[in-house]
Order: C-alpha cells, then sequence, then structure tokens
C-alpha cells in the first residue's frame, strides 16, 4: 500500500489558435495548496497568465480525485488482506483501539486520580476543617509512641555498650591471647548490630502501621463529614487524644532567640515586597518540634499548625543544610538532622532513608549527564573514564561535589517543607566571592524555590552552622555583606524571571553569636536593601 504516488495531470488551453497541451507529474497526495503549485507552473513553463484561475480549478479537481482515488486503493487491499487472511484482526483490532483513545478525545479514559493525590486532597481539606485539632493531637499521640520506642532503643544499646566495654576490661586483666580478643571483638559487634537491626525494623514496622492506620483514619472522617451523622472516628481520637500528658516544667519555657524582621523593597520599575528576617539559632530548631503547653497540657506547637496548614499549598518552607560531599546519615549534623526526622512518622512522603535510596540512584544518570555536557564542551579528559572499570564508574556516579546540592521531602518537621542539602567544603573557611561553587548555588536554590513556590527559605548567612576561632568579627561582617549583595541580586534576578510576588528569607546566624556582632550585622541589613518605611504626612 504506498503512501503517495505520481499521477499525471494533463490540462489543454488554446493560445494563439494553437491548442497546447500541459503534461506535468504531481504527487498525491499533494500536501501544498494547489495555488502554489499553479505559481510554478506558470513561472517554469512560461504559461499565459489568463488560464491561472481555471488551472487552478482543474488542478484542485485532479488532485481531490486522485487523493480520494489512491485512499480507495489503499483500503480495498487493506480489506483484501483481512480478508485472506494476512493480517491479524485482534492486533488491527487494538491498534485502532489504542489510535482512538489516544487521538480521539471522546474515546479517551477519564483521568484517574491516583491514590496519593486523593489523599493531598483530603488531608488539606480536613486540615482546614474542625478537624485541624484532632488531626493534629493524633499526630502528637503517634509521636509519642515513636519517642518510646527510640528511647528503649537508646537505652538497650546503651546497656548491651557497657555491658561490652566491662567484658573487655575484664578480658585486658587476664591472659587472652591476640586471637580470643579478636574472637570476643567481633562477637560482641555480631551481637550489638544484632541488636541494633532489631529495633530499626520493629521502628520501621511501628512506622507503616502508624502510616496505614493515620490514612485510613483521614479517608474514614472525610467520608463522615460527608454524611449528616457526627463523625464517630473523630469522637474516638478526640477522647483518646483529650488525656495527653502534660510537659515537664523545663519544656514549658521556650529559649528565647535573637531575631530582627524588615520589610524590603526590590526593584525600579516594577517594585516587589519581600519579608526578611535575621535570626541566630541552631538549624535543627526549625526542624525538631518544641513542647508547647495550654492549661498544663502539651499540644501542638503553634509554628508544627501553620507547617500542616501549608502542606498542599503555594506557600511552602524550605531550609538550606550545609553538608559534605557523602550520601549518607553517619556522623555530624547528618546524623542529628536523621534522628530528628526519626522521631516521627511522616505520613505523606517516603522517609528519609528511602529518600537516600532514590538520591542515589538519580546520582548514577546526573553524573552520566554532566560528563557528556563535559565531552561536549572539551572542558576535562575524560581517557581515564573510558578506562575505568565499572567500579570505579560507580564509585565516581556517587560523588558529589562542592555546589551540588540534594533536596529531601519532609511533612513531620516543625517549620520545614523541603531541605536543599548543600555540599560544601573547607574553602568556605576562608574568603570567597561571588563566583564560589556555594554561591552559585544558592543562586540555584532560589530559582528552584521561585519555580515551585517555596515562598520561605533559611540560609546560613556565614555559610556555616557554628563559630569558630577564625571568624572574628571583621570576618563575619565581610561573609554576611557577600551573601546578602548575592542573595539580592538573585532575587531582583528571578523577579524578572516572573518569580514569586513576595518571598520570605530567613538569614541564620549559629547560636553563640554576640550581641555586638548581631546587632552589627543587623544594622548592615537596612544598607544593602531598601527598607519599606511609612510615609509621614501632617494634616493640615
Amino acid at each position: 500500500m504506498p503512501l503517495s504516488i505520481e499521477r499525471e495531470f494533463v490540462y489543454t488551453f488554446a493560445s494563439k489558435d494553437v491548442e497546447s497541451v500541459l503534461r506535468v507529474p504531481v504527487t498525491i497526495p499533494y500536501s501544498q495548496p494547489a495555488r502554489d503549485l499553479t505559481g510554478r507552473l506558470v513561472f517554469e513553463h512560461n504559461l499565459p497568465c489568463y488560464i491561472e484561475n481555471d488551472l487552478t480549478e482543474k488542478l484542485r479537481e485532479f488532485i481531490d480525485k486522485e487523493t480520494d482515488k489512491l485512499h480507495d486503493e489503499n483500503a480495498t487491499e487493506a480489506i483484501e488482506k483481512v480478508r485472506q487472511g494476512q493480517v491479524d484482526v485482534d492486533k488491527l483490532a487494538e491498534a485502532w483501539e489504542k489510535a482512538y483513545k489516544q487521538e480521539v478525545k471522546v474515546f479517551a479514559k477519564p483521568e484517574e486520580v491516583s491514590a496519593e493525590q486523593q489523599f493531598s486532597e483530603v488531608y488539606h481539606s480536613l486540615i482546614h476543617s474542625p478537624a485541624l485539632e484532632t488531626l493534629l493531637n493524633l499526630e502528637h499521640t503517634y509521636a509519642l509512641t515513636i519517642e518510646d520506642l527510640i528511647q528503649q532503643r537508646d537505652q538497650d544499646l546503651q546497656h548491651l555498650n557497657e555491658s561490652q566495654q566491662e567484658e573487655m576490661q575484664e578480658a585486658t586483666g587476664k591472659s587472652y591471647t591476640d586471637e580470643q580478643i579478636n574472637t570476643m571483638t567481633q562477637r560482641n559487634i555480631d551481637n550489638y548490630n544484632m541488636i541494633e537491626s532489631k529495633w530499626t525494623n520493629e521502628l520501621t514496622n511501628q512506622q507503616e502501621i502508624q502510616r496505614r492506620e493515620y490514612r485510613d483514619w483521614v479517608m474514614k472522617v472525610h467520608e463522615d463529614t460527608k454524611g449528616s451523622n457526627t463523625p464517630k472516628y473523630m469522637q474516638r481520637v478526640r477522647a483518646m487524644t483529650s488525656n495527653l500528658p502534660e510537659a515537664e516544667e523545663e519544656e514549658r519555657h521556650a529559649q528565647i532567640r535573637m531575631e530582627e524582621s524588615f520589610t524590603i523593597i526590590l526593584g525600579a520599575q516594577m517594585k516587589t515586597t519581600h519579608n526578611l528576617r535575621l535570626l541566630s539559632a541552631s538549624i535543627l530548631d526549625l526542624c525538631r518540634h518544641k513542647p508547647h503547653t495550654v492549661g498544663g497540657v502539651m499540644v501542638a506547637q503553634p509554628q508544627r499548625l501553620q507547617t500542616a496548614m501549608s502542606l498542599y499549598s503555594k506557600n511552602l518552607c524550605g531550609m538550606i543544610m550545609l553538608v559534605d560531599n557523602r550520601l549518607n546519615t553517619y556522623s555530624g549534623l547528618k546524623k542529628e538532622f536523621a534522628k530528628v526526622c526519626e522521631r516521627s512518622t511522616d505520613f505523606h512522603f517516603p522517609n528519609l532513608e528511602k529518600q537516600f535510596t532514590k538520591i542515589e540512584e538519580e546520582l548514577k544518570t546526573a553524573w552520566e549527564t554532566r560528563r557528556k555536557v563535559a565531552e561536549d564542551n572539551d572542558k576535562v579528559s575524560l581517557k581515564s573514564t573510558g578506562s575505568a572499570s565499572s567500579g570505579d564508574t560507580q564509585e565516581k556516579s556517587l560523588k558529589l561535589f562542592t555546589g551540588d546540592f540534594y533536596l529531601t521531602k519532609h511533612s513531620n518537621l516543625s517549620e520545614v517543607h523541603t531541605v536543599f542539602h548543600l555540599v560544601t567544603d573547607d574553602s568556605l573557611r576562608f574568603d570567597v566571592t561571588s563566583r564560589h561553587a556555594v554561591i552559585l548555588a544558592l543562586r540555584n536554590i532560589i530559582k528552584l524555590c521561585c519555580r515551585y513556590d517555596i515562598t520561605t527559605l533559611t540560609i546560613p548567612l556565614l555559610l556555616t552552622h557554628e563559630m569558630s576561632e577564625e571568624m572574628t568579627i571583621p570576618w563575619c561582617m565581610k561573609r554576611s555583606e557577600l551573601v546578602f549583595k548575592c542573595v539580592k541580586g538573585f532575587m531582583m534576578e528571578m523577579a524578572t524571571y516572573g518569580g514569586a510576588e513576595a518571598l520570605t528569607i530567613q538569614f541564620l546566624v549559629p547560636l553563640g553569636i554576640s550581641e555586638e556582632l548581631f546587632s552589627g550585622i543587623s544594622n548592615m541589613l537596612p544598607t544593602i536593601f531598601r527598607l519599606s518605611n511609612p510615609v509621614m504626612a501632617k494634616s493640615s
């Protein structure tokens, strides 16, 4: 069955009492208008202009007739093949069905709402309803159960560790051979790993049970609210959560932290208003659930309430956390952050370990993309990479460089929805410029925030989470000025791209900073950003 064929077009016309015949091959079907072909024929064959309209009409009739004839011949041939059994009827029917469903809207399948999307919509409706209090109390009750398990695990591991240390001390005072010491050490390690694995499995199972029960409860409460009866599930959970334990006395008094807030205006012609906040706190304070009491009873923290209500909205909260180039949670700040995430069940997103596994898979693709870009631009030599073994390739594919960042999503943190894990190195301890990889990463992060409705972003102002000896007052002031100016430029750049109307940028300085330095940084901020001050007018 030819998709196209050439047919001869014959046209007869009179010119100066002489009959002339035009014979030209025409490809059928002809995709261009007949008028265009007429113009070409008149120009190439020097035809008289008075035949142009008639030639166009005859040519259009010829093209339509031959096109219909070709389609009829192809259809007849196709039907004949089906009759002779040369074509599988079932496969043909499947192909037609697929074509209709994908190309014709009337026959297309209705868009199916996934279970995750349905749960997010139901949760968003409940969190903005009278069920809000009960919903947060249920989350808090589940968190208490997880914290109790974690406390039992830590006590069990601590007791095991102490007993093993005592055993090793007794062994050192006896005449044990090196082989016996090594055997005892290996046995202690195996026992510790076995106990730790046992508690990890129990904690994971408990979180999965809570996640399943919580989702079922949310869907059932949503169904009950549609009816005329009083939601029975809400009554049951409210009764269960009305006996929450009272907070300890030292937990009832929140630590007062240094904080300053500003409202600024960016832009010359198209002005945009943004909020800036300078605060001194630990980066993990934005993640931990801090106790809050009303009448002596511990209830959900107000910041946690705001975070829950904006979970499925266009006002998300992000945070930048500085990490090393290893994708794990074995030490340092990453370990403490993992412990905070572990203290309660995430009912909306995968846990931190599963997200890291997904990131590890994506790193392989990212490395291949980066290698191809570098190869195209002739920036690096890839001779060693081409001759590397598969093990070397896998090791390189998981390597992170300074300025790279990966993000994780959370619904069980106090004031944060998204965490940007920004890879840094020791070069930040010295003077850096606006072209440093970490500074350029801030631009990319702010760009992502504007693109994906993250309207609140916390940035470590000094590009470090802890104060050290080399961080003198001049050093801190210079670093603050650099970050302030760069962030201002990035925000103005995003405004030209049609970014968020209003951003809230929180500049975080480490705990332990002096009041004098904090005041100096606070006074510097209005000199770099233009504040939105009210105009005072006197009435006559």
